[in-house]
């Protein structure tokens, strides 16, 4: 029998209740909010799910280990290297964001052109100003970082709006949903500089750690607005302040940060053209179903010898 051991806080009630009824007589299913709380069961653990952060010494008390499923997208936070060693399988969440941050991305750029923190700002103070002057999205161009499954769902709203979308990839193979597709340091730059809105949407890996600097801002047009909605340790982030203070660039809406929760002495808290939320765009009151549809897939796949999804390379770390 299968022992899985769920050691996360998220709320895996409906995980537990859509246990396909050919899986529950071949599994033992334990949840926890912590590690502590899973005390003595992590020797005998076959699987461990987490919310995405595993800290060493879990599984190191896991000898029996064979398989991680992480709820996140994002596996930097797991001790990778350990996993490898020990060929322990890894999957990940890659998938179910697709809906919630697309839309999440369009709503911070309809944000920002319709004035919306102005607007309840002043409904906050009873003030009638129907003399504010609005931007649109019709015809503007967006650079989309990063242009996976994510990046393609924020391509086809976005061309929705009437917008020209370039996406940067690996290899720069066309994709359906941009107009242009790029890739390498000239088409980063070439991104950059054309875009009016760019949208960052990158795992975090040894490759893309301090993917833009200072340099690659001063490339964005003035008018430009800046969304990071991947991890805050793809860009530099005090350069990022800088140019806003500045005005080199327009605004920025931020998710993400170098240090989360972001300290209270940030001067990006007080900052007028900047938009900030703590790392929610990928919430999503769906969000247990979808990521049960792929660990059951794979449960399934590895009880019967089935071929899994979602399988992290643990070298190149998404």
């Amino acid at each position: 029998m299968l022992k899985i051991v769920a050691v996360t806080g998220m709320n895996l009630t409906s995980m537990q209740e859509q246990i396909p009824p050919d899986l529950k007589e071949r599994i033992q299913f334990h949840w926890f909010s912590s590690s502590k709380d899973a005390g003595d069961m992590l020797p005998d653990a076959d699987v461990i799910i987490s919310a995405g952060r595993l800290h060493p010494d879990i599984v190191s008390r896991a000898p029996k280990l064979k398989w991680v499923q992480t709820l996140s997208a994002g596996v930097d936070k797991l001790p990778l290297a350990e996993l490898d060693q020990r060929q322990v399988i890894v999957t990940n969440a890659r998938g179910v964001h697709t809906i919630q941050m697309s839309e999440f991305a369009l709503s911070l750029m309809l944000q920002w052109v319709r004035k919306a923190n102005l607007l309840h700002d002043n409904q906050q103070q009873h003030v009638w100003d129907n003399q504010v002057r609005f931007g649109e999205l019709h015809g503007k161009t967006i650079g989309i970082i990063g242009a996976g499954a994510i990046g393609e769902a924020v391509a086809r709203k976005a061309k929705a709006f009437d917008m020209s979308v370039i996406g940067l990839n690996r290899s720069g193979t066309p994709q359906a949903a941009f107009d242009t597709t790029v890739h390498g340091e000239d088409g980063l730059q070439l991104l950059l500089s054309q875009s009016d809105f760019i949208v960052v949407l990158l795992p975090s890996t040894m490759k893309t750690r301090g993917f833009l600097q200072k340099e690659h801002l001063a490339l964005m047009k003035p008018s430009a607005f800046f969304i990071n909605l991947a991890r805050g340790d793809v860009l530099d982030e005090n350069a990022l302040i800088q140019a806003l203070q500045e005005g080199k660039l327009a605004g920025a809406a931020l998710d993400v940060f170098e240090q989360e929760p972001l300290p209270t002495a940030s001067p990006l808290w007080d900052m007028k053209n900047v938009i900030l939320t703590p790392h929610i765009a990928g919430s999503s009151e769906h969000y247990t179903d979808r990521v049960s549809t792929i660990f059951y897939h794979n449960l399934r796949a590895m009880l019967d010898g089935g071929e899994m999804i979602n399988v992290v390379d643990l070298a190149e770390g998404y």
